[in-house]
């Protein structure tokens, strides 16, 4: 099964979900800048050191999201399809649930999966409501500290 359908909302104590809350504000600040972010680089900013765990916090964020749109009467865009992979530029296949509702996302041609997520993308970041929605998990918007990636930047 999909962790995208098993993960539980973000307001609970397992490990991922405390990652997930962790995690939106830095999505809503990538929204709100209209850029994507690499797996890797969402993974390091939340200090995890392996990129492929962000599965269930993802999960639990397009969990959370869904159960949002459905008290708010009205969507809120998928914002974890921000995350992408650095050579593909896509976000995981576990996404396409929160897409098109169908497991079978991953059978989709590449042309057409591509489509489908920069749609979506454009919803993400066009969405006004992003700071109600942390407001809505409790959550603040990140205040953040340039200065590590700047300083990667200098040495290359």
């Amino acid at each position: 099964m999909s962790t995208a359908k098993i993960s539980e909302p973000i307001s609970g104590d397992k490990a991922y979900q405390v990652r997930a809350r962790a995690a939106l504000p830095l999505l809503v600040r990538q929204a709100q800048a209209g850029v994507p972010v690499f797996y890797s680089d969402l993974a390091e900013e939340l200090g995890m050191t392996n990129p492929r765990n962000l599965n269930y916090v993802l999960g639990s964020i397009g969990q959370s999201l869904e159960r949002l749109s459905t008290a708010w009467k009205t969507k809120v865009p998928p914002i974890q399809c921000l995350v992408v992979n650095k050579s593909t530029g896509m976000p995981g296949e576990g996404v396409g649930w929160f897409l098109v509702k169908k497991e079978d996302f991953a059978a989709l041609p590449l042309r057409q999966k591509r489509a489908i997520v920069e749609a979506e993308l454009q919803n993400v970041f066009s969405y006004p409501k992003w700071e109600e929605v942390l407001k809505a998990f409790e959550l603040e918007p990140t205040t953040s500290d340039f200065s590590p990636i700047v300083t990667k930047l200098r040495r290359r």
